[in-house]
C-alpha cells in the first residue's frame, strides 16, 4: 500500500525533472497558459459549465495528475463563473506524486494561482496507494488515486458511477512513459465515458491517436500551444457508447457473472430528501455528507440528543486499525483513517470541534494475540506518516510518561469528543433533528419511503439510512443480519501530578487518554452481554489493566469517579455494512441454487431496496470508519464518483452474509 514518490532533480531554471521519467512536468516557455490552452480551453469548459448550470455535477478524469497545475486552472474557472453545475469532482490518476515540500516549491512559481494552491496543500496527501477523497470549498471533491492507473481503473466500480465528462491526458511523454498512453487503458477510459465525453492531450504521437481511435474515440488534431503545431482533441460518439451498451464492459461482466449480487441498481429519485435514522457517529457523519450536496435531512433518534449510545463516551481515539498483509480490509481502514484526519482537521479551522491531534501510541498488548503486528510487514505497508515504530524510551517521551514497552506510533492521530463531533455535524442548515422518538415501521410507496417514529407524523423521504446500530435489527428490512452486540463500560478517574504529564493517547489492554477537565477516561471493557447497568467490578479492572500500559503500575488513581456502559455493533468479520439495503428473502430465493452448488453460475443481479441504505456495525473504529462511510454512501445516492475501489465496496456490501451461508449450506 505504500508507494514510491516522484524521483525528481531541479533544473537550473528551476523547472522540476522527472529522472524517472527523462522527462520535464510542464512546458519550458508558459506552463499556466499551455494548461489554460490545451486542457480547459480545448475541452470549452467555460461554455460547457454556463451551458450546464443547471445539472447538479461535472466529472472530470485526469490521468497524470503531476504538480496539480490542470487542477488549479480548473477550480480557479469554476471559481470564477456565476453560472455552472452545482459540484465539481475531479478524479486524477499518478502513479508517483511528488512530495508536499516539492509541490509546494513548484506552486510558488505560480503567482495566479496563490489561492488555489493554499486550499489544496492544506489537505494533500503525498503517501499510500489508493483513492484519496479531498473535499474542497465551493462544491468541488478531489478524488486523487495514486498507483498504477490502469489497475485504479479497473477496480473503480464503473456501473454504479457516473460518466467521465472530459478526459485530460498529461502523463509524461509517451515515448518516455509508454503505460500511460497504451491501447488497454484507452478502452479504459471508453468504458468510463458517454456521448459528453471530451478529451484532450498535448500529444499527437501516431500511437496515441490510433489507440485512442481503436477505444472508440473520433480523434482530430488542433493548434497547439507555442512552439508545438498540433495538440489532440477527441470526443466519444453517440453511435460508440450505443454498440458499447450492446456488449458487456470488462468490469460489468466481472460483476454479472463472478458477483451478480454486488451489481447495483442506478439511483432514480424525484427529490433530495432523506431520513437518517440514528444520532451517533455513523449517523451525523452521513447526514453532513448528504447536507453538503443540497439535501433535505431529517434525523430521528430514540434518545434525547446525539451521540447518546455507543457513540457517547467521553472521548475516542482516532488511529488505522493495521494490517500484516495488504487487502481491501487494510485499503479500507487506512483511508477510512486518512480522510478522518482531513475531515477532522478542516472542520476545527472553522468550529470549536473537540479535536486533540495529540497521537497515539498502540502497545503490543493492545494487539491481537493469534496474528501479532510484524515489524518488517508493517514498515514494507505503511508509510511512516501514518505509524512508525517507537522504542520503549522513544514512546516514554512522546506519551510524556514511563511506559511498560514499546509501541506503534500514530503521529497524526488523536482524541476526539464525539458529542462535539455529532453535534458539530449536525449544525448544517439541511438538517433537522427529531429526538425521543423511535423508528418502528419502514413502508415504501411507488417513490418515497415513509417514516414511522411512533409519536411523530410519518416522514416521507426519498432515501432513508439506517444508522442505529444493533436497533437496525427492529426493522422488518433488517432481518437477518448478523449484527452482534458487545458490552463495553468505560470508567473516569480524577488525574494526579504524575498522570497529568501523559501527552498522547496510549492503547493497551484498556485506552488511557490525556486529561481532560481533571479526568482520564480508561476505555473500555468487552463482553458478549446486552446488560447495561454498570458494575464496579468493571471499573475496578479498567484501572487495573491500564496501569499495565506503563512502567509505574501506581501511577492512575484507583476510584472512578464516572462509569459509562453501552453496546457496540459489530459483524462477524469486524468490518461494517455499508451501502444499499439488500432484499435478503428475495436474494436467498434468486441466488438458492448457490446452497447446491457454490460455483453455479448465476447473472440474476442483486436485489435491493431502493432508496434504503444501511450504515451500521463499525465496532470500536466508528471514529475512524465512519466519515468515509457516509462519504461512499452520499456519493452512491446523489450519482459522484465511489470513494472506495470494487473490491472494498463487496468487503462492505451488507449482502455478503447472505452469500457465505448459502455457499456453505448454512
Amino acid at each position: 500500500m505504500k508507494i514510491e514518490n516522484a524521483k525528481i532533480s531541479w533544473l537550473e531554471s528551476g523547472l522540476p525533472y522527472s529522472t524517472q521519467f527523462q522527462d520535464i512536468y510542464y512546458s519550458r516557455d508558459d506552463a499556466v497558459a499551455e494548461s489554460q490552452h490545451v486542457f480547459l480551453e480545448a475541452n470549452k469548459l467555460r461554455q460547457r459549465w454556463e451551458q450546464d448550470s443547471s445539472s447538479e455535477v461535472f466529472h472530470i478524469g485526469e490521468l497524470g495528475f503531476g504538480s496539480g497545475l490542470n487542477f488549479l486552472q480548473v477550480i480557479k474557472l469554476w471559481q470564477g463563473l456565476d453560472k455552472r453545475p452545482e459540484r465539481l469532482h475531479y478524479i486524477a490518476f499518478e502513479k508517483h506524486p511528488l512530495t508536499i515540500e516539492e509541490l509546494q516549491r513548484i506552486h510558488q512559481r505560480w503567482t495566479s494561482l496563490v489561492a488555489q494552491s493554499a486550499e489544496l496543500l492544506e489537505q494533500y496527501t503525498d503517501h499510500s496507494e489508493g483513492c484519496h477523497r479531498i473535499p474542497l470549498t465551493n462544491g468541488i471533491i478531489l478524488d486523487v488515486y495514486y498507483g498504477d492507473a490502469f489497475g485504479q481503473l479497473k477496480q473503480r466500480m464503473t456501473h454504479a458511477c457516473p460518466a467521465i465528462q472530459c478526459w485530460f491526458l498529461d502523463g509524461f511523454s509517451p515515448a518516455n512513459n509508454i503505460e500511460l498512453w497504451e491501447e488497454p487503458l484507452m478502452h479504459l477510459l471508453a468504458s468510463c465515458s458517454d456521448e459528453s465525453t471530451t478529451l484532450s492531450t498535448y500529444s499527437v504521437a501516431g500511437k496515441v491517436r490510433s489507440a485512442l481511435k481503436n477505444a472508440g474515440f473520433e480523434v482530430s488534431k488542433i493548434e497547439g500551444f507555442g512552439r508545438k503545431r498540433h495538440s489532440l482533441y477527441a470526443v466519444m460518439p453517440a453511435s460508440e457508447i450505443e454498440s458499447l451498451e450492446g456488449k458487456p464492459k470488462e468490469e460489468e461482466s466481472l460483476h454479472s457473472t463472478d458477483a451478480p449480487w454486488f451489481t447495483l441498481p442506478k439511483p432514480h429519485f424525484t427529490g433530495k430528501t432523506a431520513v437518517i435514522i440514528g444520532a451517533g457517529l455513523a449517523g451525523c457523519s452521513t447526514a453532513h455528507s448528504l447536507a453538503l450536496r443540497g439535501w433535505t435531512v431529517t434525523v430521528v433518534d430514540a434518545q434525547s440528543k446525539p451521540a447518546s449510545d455507543a457513540s457517547g463516551n467521553a472521548q475516542m481515539a482516532l488511529r488505522c486499525r493495521l494490517f500484516n498483509t495488504p487487502s481491501a480490509e487494510a485499503q479500507f481502514f487506512l483511508h477510512a483513517y486518512l480522510f478522518a484526519l482531513r475531515q477532522f482537521t478542516q472542520i476545527r479551522r472553522h468550529s470549536n470541534l473537540a479535536w486533540n491531534p495529540c497521537g497515539v501510541l498502540q502497545l503490543s498488548n493492545a494487539m491481537n494475540k493469534r496474528n501479532p503486528l510484524q515489524l518488517e510487514k508493517l514498515q514494507h505497508l505503511y508509510s511512516s506518516q501514518i505509524v512508525r515504530f517507537l522504542s520503549k524510551v522513544q514512546a516514554s517521551s512522546e506519551a510524556g510518561i514511563a511506559l511498560s514497552e514499546e509501541a506503534w506510533f500514530f503521529p497524526s492521530g488523536g482524541a476526539m469528543a464525539p458529542e462535539s463531533l455529532c453535534e458539530t455535524y449536525l449544525a448544517h442548515t439541511n438538517i433537522s433533528c427529531i429526538f425521543n422518538a423511535r423508528v418502528t415501521k419502514l413502508e415504501t410507496t411507488e417513490e418515497k419511503w415513509q417514516v414511522d417514529a411512533g409519536q411523530v407524523q410519518p416522514i416521507d423521504a426519498d432515501v432513508v439510512v439506517i444508522a442505529n446500530s444493533h436497533s437496525a435489527m427492529q426493522l422488518s428490512q433488517c432481518k437477518g443480519l448478523p449484527l452482534q452486540s458487545l458490552r463495553g463500560q468505560t470508567s473516569e478517574i480524577s488525574t494526579n501530578e504524575s498522570s497529568s504529564k501523559l501527552k498522547s493517547v496510549v492503547s493497551g489492554g484498556r485506552t488511557v487518554f490525556p486529561a481532560s477537565e481533571g479526568r482520564h477516561l480508561l476505555s473500555a471493557s468487552y463482553a458478549n452481554s446486552n446488560e447495561l447497568q454498570a458494575h464496579r467490578a468493571d471499573s475496578q479492572e479498567n484501572r487495573v489493566v491500564a496501569a499495565t500500559n506503563f512502567a509505574d503500575a501506581d501511577i492512575l488513581n484507583e476510584e472512578a469517579v464516572a462509569e459509562r456502559v453501552s453496546l457496540r455493533c459489530n459483524s462477524p468479520d469486524r468490518m461494517p455494512l455499508v451501502g444499499m439495503a439488500p432484499n435478503l428473502e428475495m436474494m436467498r430465493t434468486t441466488y438458492a441454487e448457490l446452497a447446491r452448488n457454490a460455483r453455479a453460475k448465476i447473472n440474476s443481479p442483486g436485489e435491493y431496496h431502493a432508496g434504503l441504505y444501511l450504515n451500521v456495525a463499525h465496532g470500536s473504529n466508528g471514529l475512524a470508519s465512519c466519515p468515509l462511510s457516509a462519504e461512499f454512501l452520499a456519493s452512491l445516492i446523489t450519482n459522484e464518483n465511489l470513494p472506495l475501489s470494487r473490491d472494498i465496496a463487496r468487503r462492505l456490501n451488507p449482502t455478503r452474509f447472505l452469500i457465505k451461508d448459502l455457499k456453505k449450506q448454512r
